[in-house]
């Protein structure tokens, strides 16, 4: 509670005591009305603290204490006036006020204000008795300007105090909401972790299946034909040197693929380099280890992309994999790569002449090609034709390629 709230608040009991010392500081007081103006004050003290909340009690004292308190003022008033003459306790019909609709209910605090006005009105009215009728009326209206300000001021508090708890209850809720979110952006951060894994590992098996299918069959070739080379060596060397030149070229094809096979575990250089760059570096390193004829077109569109690492490495790796099928599965001669951009989308279409697969199995390589274009908010298609296959992989561009 901040120390103007403090003062606003301390402002009732004080007020209500203050006319406590008014009643007690009358000469013609006795002691039971002594006694009665004590007690009355001390109760004030005690009321106030329940109704503004300084003591944590609940709804039900509250309600009671608001009813004691506004029948006492009456009390009191009646016996001052009844006794003593003296109407100062009127004051404290105004202060009773802001009670009312802080701490009852709605039906409540319109009965409590029936109440309050019609003991005022009596209270007034007795009071003025012996003056003129104008002054009485017009006292009356004054108190109950007064009182309706107060009351006005108590609702305007209770409003105050509904959205104060209901904005600690809705930050409760962002806050809550807050740690919910971090929590998921922690599972998603490590499912995307896991995910990644999962993805290196696979492909280190799709290597690992590759090098033993290729690297490692030519090197068994390669040891059976050097063991026969050995054992004719004495008594043909003619068959012995033409089967070491055959082991040459198996251990020169095994050389190529070894390197093939590292250049795919490590394609350097690639976030320094264009789209076009990249896919021509690859066509002409892949071509050499092959001897396969590997061709990059692209139009102008293609060539002035801005470089993108993300969307590189996956159309390196999806057309790694196409050189690697259309080698491997299709015996191709020749592949053709084009790449054109066209309302706002990169479009990669891989051909090749060899031959055309019976049917499209979604293997490993497949499946990780269309991941890799989903990957980057593309569309991955193959369409098997009369001779050998075409890959089309379509992307979107971001807003500042230029084009």
């Amino acid at each position: 509670m901040n120390w103007t709230s403090r003062i606003v608040s301390l402002s009732r009991p004080l007020t209500l005591v203050a006319c406590m010392v008014v009643f007690v500081t009358d000469p013609r007081l006795t002691a039971p009305s002594l006694a009665l103006y004590v007690v009355s004050a001390a109760f004030f003290i005690t009321s106030s603290a329940v109704i503004l909340g300084w003591l944590s009690a609940g709804y039900r004292w509250q309600f009671w204490t608001t009813w004691v308190e506004l029948a006492l003022i009456t009390y009191l008033n009646w016996h001052s006036l009844y006794y003593y003459g003296n109407n100062a306790g009127t004051v404290c019909y105004v202060v009773a006020a802001v009670s009312i609709p802080l701490v009852l209910d709605r039906k409540a605090w319109k009965a409590g204000f029936l109440i309050l006005a019609a003991s005022l009105i009596v209270t007034t009215a007795t009071a003025m008795r012996n003056e003129p009728w104008q002054q009485t009326i017009l006292v009356m209206l004054i108190f109950c300007g007064a009182m309706l300000f107060m009351g006005s001021t108590g609702v305007l508090l209770r409003n105050l105090e509904k959205e104060r708890d209901r904005s600690r209850r809705l930050l409760k809720e962002v806050t809550e909401s807050r740690a919910a979110l971090e929590r998921a952006h922690r599972q998603l951060q490590e499912s995307a972790a896991r995910q990644q894994e999962m993805a290196v590992i696979e492909e280190r098996q799709r290597l690992a299946r590759e090098i033993h299918d290729s690297v490692a069959h030519g090197l068994t070739a390669l040891v059976v034909q050097t063991q026969a080379a050995r054992k004719l060596l004495a008594r043909d060397p003619a068959r012995a040197a033409e089967t070491v030149a055959k082991c040459e070229e198996m251990a020169r094809d095994a050389l190529q693929e070894t390197r093939r096979a590292v250049r795919a575990l490590h394609p350097s250089g690639l976030e320094q380099r264009s789209d076009v760059e990249a896919l021509q570096r690859l066509a002409r390193d892949y071509g050499i280890a092959t001897e396969m004829r590997v061709e990059v077109r692209a139009d102008e569109g293609a060539r002035s992309l801005a470089p993108d690492p993300a969307r590189l490495e996956q159309l390196y790796r999806i057309f790694q994999e196409s050189l690697t099928n259309a080698h491997r599965h299709g015996q191709a001669k020749s592949v053709v790569a084009t790449l054109s951009v066209a309302d706002g989308m990169l479009t990669l279409v891989i051909t090749n002449d060899g031959e055309a697969p019976c049917c499209l199995d979604p293997g490993v390589g497949l499946k990780s090609m269309s991941e890799r274009a989903h990957a980057i908010g593309g569309t991955f298609e193959i369409e098997p034709d009369t001779v050998g296959l075409t890959v089309r992989v379509t992307v979107p561009l971001k807003q500042e390629v230029a084009g």
